[in-house]
């Protein structure tokens, strides 16, 4: 006797789509009078808040100045430029208003041999439950032969203080080159939580106490030969979480092959997305297969009149939550200038047939 039993389950497919936004003009920009540095870009969104109260929204953005121009670049610093709209927020996607970039504004600055040659790329989380900033960054040193960088922990209770932040070491020192962490905070399961690193392919880091991390040996993401993320694939903001409970997290990427005014620069750099699961974010549920984001303006690709440290480059590193499974990402662009764009992430639920067999034997 054979007996069968279908039905009809849904699975989750996503859309994933970003939208420029500000009248798709850049932000931070020293031709506009908006810094005192030459290059400002790369930022970590934050809500800044006094004794665990929110008072407002800021960037911590990564700033430098240019050494020799167009490409010769000084030791980067890490400044914070604050929304000035009504609200203190960032609510008026139109008309982004940021506080100018001064001396005043350096909340985070090189320290020691380890950091001779900067700190860069910061990716900031707040954590409720001790009230503390917790700042991943790239410890730059430069030595007599080379640069090397060091994926860095700072903490704080108050950010804009640049006295108060305590530095917490190399977060991997068992690896030579490492840089850029995204933090999946996990407070609201009790841990463990988990730190996205890496700028060649990318690792994942599981921590409970945020001080301590160890890495499994085996690659979280690789790059794709066949795909827009064929050269490297690097972290991007904190992952995201979305209504349905899983997690968004953006990616950034390179690929070869796209010539430039910078000598022996050739790396076109875009964003792109993955789905992880909500119980275990270490499983991917989805990876996109077009960029969500790739360099298209003049300011991005660093065409003139614009800057063009690094040309052809859109490097996402801060999101804000909008509500509803949309997001307000803001971008390095040419490593020169910031942008802003909302992504909105929607579900389509398809029906797929389960089928099972019962096989049930009966003697005669």
């Amino acid at each position: 006797l054979i007996c069968a039993l279908a039905w009809k389950t849904q699975a989750a497919k996503y859309t994933v789509k970003a939208t420029r936004v500000n009248k798709q003009k850049p932000l931070c920009s020293s031709q506009e009078g908006k810094s005192i540095f030459s290059l400002n870009y790369n930022p970590a969104f934050a809500d800044l808040r006094k004794d665990g109260k929110k008072v407002g929204e800021g960037l911590f953005v990564r700033s430098q100045n240019l050494t020799k121009p167009p490409f010769d670049v000084g030791p980067s610093v890490i400044t914070l430029t604050k929304s000035e709209s009504h609200s203190k927020s960032f609510d008026d996607l139109d008309n982004i208003l940021l506080s100018t970039i001064t001396s005043q504004s350096v909340v985070f600055q090189s320290e020691g041999k380890a950091e001779s040659f900067g700190v860069e790329d910061p990716r900031v989380v707040y954590r409720e439950k001790d009230r503390t900033y917790y700042m991943y960054y790239s410890a730059v040193e430069q030595t007599e032969t080379e640069v090397i960088s060091r994926l860095a922990l700072a903490t704080t209770r108050t950010p804009e203080l640049i006295r108060s932040w305590k530095r917490c070491g190399p977060i991997v020192p068992e690896y030579k080159w490492s840089k850029s962490g995204a933090l999946i905070l996990r407070d609201d399961v009790g841990g463990p939580h988990y730190l996205i690193w890496g700028d060649d392919v990318l690792r994942i880091a599981i921590t409970e106490d945020l001080l301590h991390y160890r890495t499994p040996p085996a690659p979280f993401l690789q790059t794709r030969a066949d795909h827009f993320d064929s050269h490297l694939v690097e972290s991007g903001p904190p992952p995201l979480r979305l209504e349905d409970g899983n997690y968004l997290f953006i990616y950034n990427s390179a690929r070869k092959g796209y010539n430039s005014s910078k000598p022996g620069h050739d790396l076109q750099y875009n964003a792109g997305w993955l789905i992880l699961d909500g119980k275990n974010p270490t499983l991917i549920l989805q990876r996109c297969e077009e960029p969500l984001l790739s360099p298209e303006l003049a300011w991005e690709k660093g065409e003139k009149p614009y800057l063009n440290a690094v040309p052809n480059v859109v490097f996402i590193e801060a999101a804000k939550a909008l509500g509803k499974d949309k997001f307000l990402v803001f971008y390095g662009a040419a490593d020169s200038v910031v942008g802003s764009a909302v992504v909105t992430v929607e579900t389509i639920k398809e029906n797929l047939d389960q089928i099972i067999t019962f096989f049930t034997l009966t003697s005669r």
